[in-house]
């Protein structure tokens, strides 16, 4: 029988600080464009384990 394991670690997290424009539907327009001053970056591991042994 399989029996896999799943398991998911958050390694990392940190913010990455540049300038950058988004667009956002807030508001009475359709795209209201934003200056951004950061991104949120997160690294996870996806790691899965399988038992071969019957």
């Amino acid at each position: 029988m399989w029996r896999l394991a799943c398991c998911h670690n958050e390694k990392l997290y940190f913010k990455l600080f540049f300038n950058h424009f988004v667009f956002t539907n807030e508001g009475d327009k359709i795209r209201n464009k934003q200056l951004k001053k950061y991104i949120d970056v997160s690294v996870v591991i996806d790691m899965e384990c399988s038992n071969t042994k019957e």
